[in-house]
């Protein structure tokens, strides 16, 4: 990330928010199984790529078999090519990446009374979502594959949070909605949170994404650009080209 930031012109600096630990899967598995052998599993929703791997690696030959008569609902391309190379085609692929779509999607396809399972890695389900589907009659459950806590070096982190304070930075770039939840929690622990928030309002803020602006929003940051397609170089690229007029638009509002 740095070298491509660099690449384009800008001054990087660079302060992993978090990091992602393995969960034991033993007992989520085992429930799981419980309801996929009993037919009480009619919707999987998945949120990552690495998270699907990680949950399909853990299952048993028999249950990928029997995961062949459930339908999947993928919040992205990286998931739907996750399960075809596990052999699963009942995918859908929302479009945008977000929960009011996977909220939609299940309204329309599951009755009352049926069950669906959202994979989680790293960020919950909204709970506006649950209850949603819960008016509906739908069930749902989460089973969380990742957790992530702050990084084992948090100085790179307290750095970042205390230069957005003081007004260091100009441009934002978010690829995750779990890293900007990371930054406020780490802010709230400096005793910052109220400091850091403002100071990111001030930036120039650039999103890899709908799903990743939809958490970011739900957080209370405004969002200024949003890369598409949804990769790397497409974000950095983006904030070089469009964040200065972005912020030079905003400063003569401001003057």
């Amino acid at each position: 990330m740095q070298a491509l930031i660099r690449t384009y012109g800008g001054s990087p600096q660079v302060a992993p928010s978090m990091r992602e630990r393995p969960l034991d899967l033993s007992s989520a598995l085992a429930l799981f199984q419980r309801h996929l052998l009993t037919g009480d599993i009619h919707a999987i929703v998945c949120q990552a790529g690495v998270g699907t791997r990680t949950f399909l690696q853990a299952l048993a030959p028999t249950q990928l078999e029997a995961l062949q008569n459930v339908p999947f609902l993928a919040l992205g391309p990286i998931s739907a090519r996750v399960l075809s190379d596990f052999g699963l085609s009942r995918v859908q692929v929302t479009q945008p990446h977000l929960w009011p779509q996977v909220a939609e999607h299940l309204l329309a396809t599951l009755s009352r009374g049926q069950h669906a399972v959202i994979l989680e890695y790293g960020e919950a389900m909204p709970a506006a979502l649950v209850r949603k589907l819960g008016a509906a009659g739908i069930r749902v459950t989460s089973l969380p594959v990742y957790h992530c806590a702050f990084p084992i070096n948090p100085v790179p982190l307290a750095q970042a949070v205390r230069d957005v304070v003081l007004g260091g930075p100009d441009v934002l770039l978010l690829s995750r909605g779990t890293q900007l939840l990371h930054f406020l929690k780490y802010a709230e622990r400096l005793g910052l949170q109220a400091e850091a928030r403002a100071g990111l309002n001030r930036l120039v803020t650039v999103s890899i994404g709908p799903a990743c602006s939809e958490a970011a929003t739900d957080l209370g940051l405004r969002i200024d650009l949003e890369a598409d397609p949804h990769t790397m170089t497409t974000l950095v690229r983006l904030a070089a080209e469009k964040a200065h007029g972005v912020l030079a638009q905003r400063l003569s509002r401001t003057g």
